[in-house]
């Protein structure tokens, strides 16, 4: 049960324990993505075709989704605080040891190690965010929280750049490793948020998860949303490279200058939900993410290089809405296990099917089609809006 001693703050005030949590969540996702921008010279390296960079990051993915399955036992031993700061040093070591992977192979198990780690932070994240904020302010809470992704989808491209310009792709690799491990120790001995022990997911608390339809709309909704951010990004330098004929440095300046308007975009999304509802931000999402997807498929030249800008500020917009419906739907002891269940799928389509899916598209000549085909399914989800609850904050959990 959470912990009676700790009374949630005001977003003002709890802002340095939130981002405390929010640097450590940026740590994580940042050693995931930069992957990304690495992937051609990593290809050119050890040999492998679109595809079989699209297989990485399915191990990634999955490794992903058991972390997220495993970090109820662990957090149900520790606490949710000192599971923050566990993930983090866990994914600098494999941060440290991926680098020593020489074949395909051992890059493979290496990535899926690595998705372990990273798995076992986001549950006892978003617990720690709502242990220290109170609810009327939870839709700031999470758009500060999703921050760090954004951050991340900038900072990947430049520290991959900054890297090979003096190294080889594995520099970047010891860099993240160490700073994770220093930030780790130094959150379980300072950070703030989340001092109560999570929940295995036993049978009867799953039936009570899985029982509720907005629990699988949520589902539904994350892994679109996952695989429409990360997967266009994953693949966008190959896609830029192979067809239309930009550089590696180019299609990596790019890709960095295509998420910094996406860092602020959260805020805004975060204001609507708190202001209007979740669900006003979430048929923005649909609507605007499912166009650019499609017209990033269809477009070349300048306007193409517009939509790389563009989708990705769109692609940001469901994830405040979408963690403030699911506070308000679960109680606090089912919230980090509904996102265990979930995360799993939203991880194996979102960060592993969809960008194989686009790799192997990519061998067959026909990228652009796989983003035509991601833009439709957004646009096809419009149908869960009015089942969706309102998730506001006034609304009973």
């Amino acid at each position: 049960m959470p912990d009676k001693t700790r009374i949630p703050q005001s977003f003002k005030s709890a802002l340095p324990a939130v981002s405390f949590v929010t640097a450590i969540f940026f740590c994580n996702f940042l050693s995931r993505v930069v992957f990304a921008p690495l992937m051609p010279v990593i290809q050119n390296d050890l040999g492998f075709t679109h595809a079989g960079a699209g297989h990485l990051f399915l191990a990634l993915a999955i490794g992903n989704g058991t972390g997220l399955l495993a970090s109820g036992f662990i957090s149900r031993e520790l606490n949710h605080r000192a599971t923050v700061g566990v993930s983090a040093i866990m994914v600098g070591i494999c941060a440290l040891l991926t680098p020593m992977a020489h074949t395909y192979t051992t890059l493979l198990l290496a990535l899926f190690a690595l998705g372990v780690a990273v798995g076992l932070y986001l549950p006892s994240g978003i617990a720690a965010i709502t242990s220290l904020v109170r609810k009327e302010d939870w839709g700031k809470a999470m758009a500060m929280h999703e921050m760090a992704p954004n951050s991340a989808y900038v900072m990947a491209p430049l520290l991959a750049e900054a890297v090979l310009f003096l190294f080889d792709w594995r520099m970047a690799l010891y860099l993240l490793g160490a700073v994770q491990i220093c930030l780790g120790i130094w959150f379980i001995k300072a950070g703030k948020g989340g001092e109560f022990p999570g929940m295995v997911p036993g049978p009867l608390m799953v039936r009570q998860i899985v029982h509720k339809p907005v629990f699988w709309m949520i589902v539904a909704l994350f892994a679109m949303a996952v695989g429409a951010s990360i997967g266009p990004y994953s693949m966008m330098p190959l896609y830029l490279v192979d067809a239309h004929g930009y550089t590696r440095e180019e299609a990596n300046q790019l890709l960095a200058a295509s998420r910094v308007m996406a860092c602020f975009v959260p805020f805004a999304a975060g204001w609507v939900t708190d202001k209007w509802g979740a669900k006003p931000a979430i048929f923005i999402y649909l609507v605007s993410n499912g166009a650019a997807l499609i017209l990033l498929g269809l477009t070349s030249g300048p306007m193409l290089a517009w939509l790389v800008v563009l989708q990705p500020v769109f692609s940001v917009i469901l994830f405040a809405p979408g963690f403030t419906i699911l506070s308000n739907v679960f109680p606090p002891e089912h919230r980090s296990v509904a996102i265990a269940l979930m995360g799993p799928v939203n991880a194996t389509f979102g960060v592993g099917l969809i960008p194989t899916f686009l790799g192997h598209m990519g061998d067959a000549g026909l990228f652009h089609i796989g983003f035509l085909i991601q833009g439709c399914l957004l646009l096809a989800a419009m149908v869960l809006l009015p089942k969706l609850p309102s998730g506001r904050v006034d609304q009973a959990a």
